[in-house]
């Protein structure tokens, strides 16, 4: 999609405007989730089509067939969804999710995107790609979705989503363990903030759950398809005893064989494409660095403190 000077005057405008809207406090008795949903009359040339659904806690696997449990790791509370339409038939779908923490909110943020987007100054962060937006604020992610491209339709995402972000009161930083990741090189857009194993096997299977009850963990791509995870422990006791269970378990898999032939404090796998698997401990964490290259692999692990 190509952002034009007249989308981001169109952004800007709804910002300025939707910020209004979000002065009102909260009738007293409303929902708090409920609140969030734009009042009637708010987004020009949208209505409201039906009612709202609320979905909470193991009700969520009930609204998302197979895709549930992500968002139970990182923490879910509950998930409202309502439908919008316009004159010409044009649709969008809401949902705002409420998790646990800011952490979380940001971690199924990160989880969702694609990074390959358009940043948007919506929420704390936010990503448009085709007619797909996401943003997080607070303890919510709100995501929207316009089944089509036309420009119709992205003018009604962003009113939308700006109407939303106007009316989450609370913000949150990111969590400190993503300005842990080596600078020089990372694609920011490719950051993914984990909470458990299922969302690690699917940035990169380690193929033992021994060793990776980690209390937080962090993902990010490099220039040339590097990788690094960083996996945090808590305390350096909890790590070392992860360390053992881990190495041991991947000294056993089959899937992974020890490097040879290197100098190095760090210790090295190849896994089945070949890439070098580098992993080096500090403090609370275990460093991983995956590079199709030894130097990199060795060079990287080793900077992460």
């Amino acid at each position: 999609m190509v952002m034009t000077g007249t989308f981001y005057r169109l952004l800007g405008a709804i910002g300025l405007v939707l910020a209004v809207l979000g002065s009102a406090s909260t009738a007293a008795g409303q929902d708090p989730i409920r609140a969030l949903l734009p009042p009637s009359g708010a987004i020009p040339g949208w209505t409201a089509d039906g009612e709202p659904q609320a979905f909470e806690g193991e009700d969520l696997y009930t609204y998302i067939d197979g895709g549930a449990e992500i968002y139970q790791e990182y923490g879910f509370r509950r998930v409202l969804v309502q439908d919008y339409q316009n004159a010409a038939g044009k649709s969008i779908s809401l949902e705002i999710f409420e998790m646990e923490t800011p952490a979380a909110a940001y971690g199924i943020f990160t989880f969702k995107r694609s990074g390959k987007g358009k940043s948007l100054p919506l929420g704390s962060r936010g990503e448009l790609e085709d007619y797909y937006l996401n943003f997080w604020k607070g303890l919510f992610l709100v995501t929207l979705t316009g089944f089509d491209e036309s420009p119709e339709t992205v003018a009604g995402l962003l009113k939308v989503a700006g109407a939303v972000a106007a009316k989450i009161r609370e913000e949150a930083a990111v969590p400190g363990l993503v300005a842990a990741l080596p600078e020089a090189g990372l694609r920011h857009g490719s950051v993914k903030y984990l909470k458990g194993l299922l969302g690690l096997n699917n940035i990169y299977p380690l193929y033992t759950a021994r060793g990776l009850s980690f209390k937080e963990a962090v993902r990010g791509l490099y220039a040339d398809g590097e990788s690094v995870i960083l996996l945090d422990y808590g305390s350096a006791e909890a790590r070392r005893e992860a360390w053992a269970e881990l190495r041991a378990g991947l000294e056993k898999s089959g899937r992974f064989e020890p490097a040879k032939n290197y100098l190095a404090d760090a210790v090295v796998f190849q896994d089945g494409k070949g890439n070098y698997v580098a992993f080096n401990n500090a403090g609370d964490r275990i460093a991983v660095a995956i590079a199709s290259t030894l130097d990199w692999a060795l060079m990287t692990v080793a900077r992460v403190r």
